[in-house]
């Protein structure tokens, strides 16, 4: 019996040898294959995918959606957008390339002995809606005050005077001041601010019979506003005042005269209509 177990013996061992040979190759290749791990250090996070860049439109909100967002109110964007357009408009009157035909009254508010009342009127152009040249010509009525007959009683003498009979001035006209007002709560009203200068000639009574000197060097200067209720016509008033060289008497000298007017006048355009370029 004991040499039939030791023959047993031996046949599984030398089995096994042989399964081991055989099985050996194909696990130095699978230990070859197979990464060792390294336990000496923690194993590093794996790296995280690169974001996408952001486009230009994505970088900053429009001005609109950040109003929405913020006041948190679906189409707020175009609501301010229709408020801003309407925060500044177009003129409602244009007087570029028309002409104005002005009639004035104008009374004198600086002369207590002759009270001088003008009539007179402005034929203008404009160059653009802020300027204007103009030729305008009064012509003056000289009414006597009461202070006249006083004077002449406390100073027993005559008061010398220049009796201005009209004037004749090129000028320029600048309007720099534009706006509307409401008329009554529902009309809106356009209105302008101008400021003129000009200069010209008068005549006085010293231009005529018996001294005949002759027309008189005059400038003027003046400041009026103008409403315009209607596209053809405008409603003007103003001050101004109009200086003139006359040697009134022989016997005193020369001066400059001086005649300043309260000016009431209406105005009318022509073309009637104007039409609105957009620059």
């Amino acid at each position: 019996m004991r040499p039939m177990r030791s023959l047993s013996f031996a046949v599984a061992t030398t089995t096994w040898a042989l399964a081991l040979l055989l099985l050996a190759p194909d696990v130095a290749a699978a230990a070859e294959e197979t990464q060792g791990i390294d336990l000496r250090a923690p194993a590093a996070a794996p790296a995280a995918p690169a974001k996408p860049a952001a486009s230009p439109a994505e970088k900053a909100p429009a001005p609109g959606d950040a109003l929405e967002a913020a006041v948190g109110v679906p189409g707020e964007r175009d609501t301010a957008l229709e408020d801003r357009v309407k925060a500044v408009q177009r003129k409602g009157f244009l007087k570029q390339r028309r002409f104005q035909l002005t009639a004035f009254f104008a009374p004198s508010l600086n002369d207590a002995f002759y009270q001088k009342y003008g009539f007179g009127g402005r034929l203008a152009y404009n160059i653009q809606d802020s300027f204007a040249v103009a030729l305008s010509g009064t012509y003056y009525m000289l009414s006597k005050t009461s202070y006249v007959r006083q004077a002449s009683i406390a100073f027993q003498s005559q008061v010398v005077r220049s009796q201005l009979y009209g004037d004749l001035m090129l000028e320029g006209v600048w309007s720099p001041v534009y706006g509307k007002a409401a008329w009554i709560g529902k009309s809106i009203v356009h209105f302008d601010v101008f400021l003129l200068a000009g200069l010209g000639v008068a005549w006085s009574a010293t231009s005529f019979e018996p001294r005949n000197e002759g027309m008189h060097p005059a400038a003027d200067v003046g400041v009026g506003m103008r409403f315009y209720p209607l596209g053809w016509m405008g409603l003007e008033l103003g001050l101004s005042g109009t200086f003139y060289v006359d040697q009134a008497s022989r016997s005193v000298p020369a001066t400059v005269q001086s005649v300043v007017t309260f000016n009431l006048g209406v105005s009318f355009f022509l073309p009637t209509r104007f039409e609105y370029v957009y620059p």
